[in-house]
């Protein structure tokens, strides 16, 4: 019997081969090595997959003996042919390329996380009592890896034999609210104020509270402003003070004095904004805080200021007080060419005769004792005629000219009451020389 002599190198090589893997084995066998990398590129970011590093067998796909028949990582064309069977017979290219490059699923979600942005929506702030009202933070449009096309490109490029190297498909998404969508409706559209300077502190009182009661109050498109309803009753319950109004042609002292001056400055800031008035009536004389003919006199339950948002977004009131002036501010859409502007004519004036008496039977001495002291037992007011006009212009040219109220005043005769006695007189000059000189010297 013939004794077998075998080399160690040889069982040595007999040992590794049948130790090896399966995958291993075909690259000894074939004396060829599959190394392929992909390249994904995005602006400045490379990442890189190799498949060197995620070879293994697949446990997650039910593959036929037709699909088995090829190698997953024998020769380039086989790989080629494998790909190009299973697109063929339905795989998906997102089954099939993670068939030829193992864990290439947990790469491409390693990226889509470092790419990957949310869609942020623009936010606005608003601050109520400083110049600017409205503070804007922009959108941020979010994007996302579109894995689909990605997989698709991966394929095409792989049975075309292209480079391996993708930039990588983006999908941007589109924030649901944009700043556009906050700019289209805070537009200055007006801005009006008149002086309370002189105002007792009552009457300020009553002026805050009602401005506090519309400020940030929003206007949907063609829907109607009422000032009575948002402001509400002026009662001491709610809030309001014993200050002077106007009844019957005389200012006398009553709950809520002073709101007419609301409604007048925003009457007047709703002119400018181009806003249409439904409702607003003049008071029984004329006041002094606005131009004549563009007061708005409101009385709870009679008389009302109303005006309408003529516009196709939403207006913003905003109001602002402060110790001399009550200022209101429309915000909306933006007026762009179109501007306005407030004027009256004076059709006509009638004076007043005033009845000049003297305190004879001295019954007003609480008010005047002396003949250069006077009080007005009745006031005296012009009788007038005015026409009040808001102007419409165009890229600054007049277009046209709006009528907007016709208001008569009756003439008031008044009364002025002088006291009748004479002040004493007081002699300066000094009797004793001396003694004058002994009081400067001695």
């Amino acid at each position: 019997m013939k004794k077998w002599i075998i080399p160690l190198s040889v069982l040595c090589v007999i040992f590794i081969f049948f130790t090896l893997s399966d995958e291993s084995r075909i690259v000894f066998a074939q004396g060829e090595q599959i190394n392929e990398q992909i390249e994904f590129v995005y602006r400045d970011k490379i990442f890189l997959y190799n498949l060197n590093e995620n070879i293994k067998e697949s446990s997650i796909f039910e593959i036929d003996y037709e699909i088995n028949k090829y190698k997953r990582f024998n020769s380039k064309e086989d790989r080629k042919k494998l790909l190009n069977y299973m697109i063929e017979s339905g795989f998906s290219c997102n089954i099939a390329v993670n068939y030829l490059f193992p864990n290439i699923d947990k790469k491409i979600s390693e990226i889509e996380k470092n790419i990957g942005k949310k869609a942020q929506n623009a936010k606005m702030t608003i601050k109520r009592n400083t110049e600017q009202v409205f503070f804007i933070k922009k959108e941020q449009v979010g994007k996302r890896l579109n894995k689909v096309k990605l997989y698709h490109n991966i394929v095409e490029a792989y049975l075309n034999d292209n480079e391996l190297i993708f930039n990588l498909p983006i999908d941007y998404i589109e924030p649901q609210i944009k700043s556009s969508d906050f700019e289209k409706y805070t537009h200055l559209r007006a801005d009006f104020s008149t002086d309370i300077s002189r105002s007792s502190n009552d009457r300020k009182h009553n002026i805050k509270n009602a401005l506090e009661s519309i400020n940030m109050v929003e206007l949907a498109p063609f829907a109607v402003f009422s000032f009575n309803k948002t402001v509400g009753r002026r009662t001491s319950e709610n809030g309001y003070r014993t200050a002077k109004i106007i009844v019957n042609n005389e200012f006398v002292d009553g709950v809520g004095g002073g709101v007419c001056q609301v409604s007048t400055t925003l009457y007047n800031s709703a002119l400018l904004a181009g806003l249409e008035i439904l409702e607003a009536n003049k008071h029984s004389k004329q006041i002094s805080y606005v131009k004549y003919g563009f007061d708005a006199m409101v009385n709870y339950g009679s008389s009302d200021l109303r005006f309408k948002n003529n516009t196709n977004e939403k207006i913003i009131i905003v109001t602002n007080f402060s110790s001399t002036r009550a200022r209101i501010r429309i915000y909306g859409e933006a007026l762009k060419e179109t501007s306005y502007k407030l004027v009256n004519e004076i059709v006509s004036i009638t004076e007043p005769i005033v009845e000049v008496r003297q305190d004879l039977a001295e019954e007003y001495q609480d008010k005047v004792i002396y003949e250069d002291e006077y009080f007005y037992l009745k006031n005296a007011y012009r009788g007038m005629e005015i026409k009040s006009y808001r102007e419409i212009y165009r890229s600054g040219k007049l277009e046209k000219r709006e009528l907007l109220r016709f208001d008569k005043y009756k003439v008031q005769n008044g009364v002025k009451i002088y006291g009748t006695k004479k002040r004493a007189e007081f002699d300066c000059t000094l009797n004793d020389t001396s003694v004058g000189v002994m009081s400067l010297f001695g």
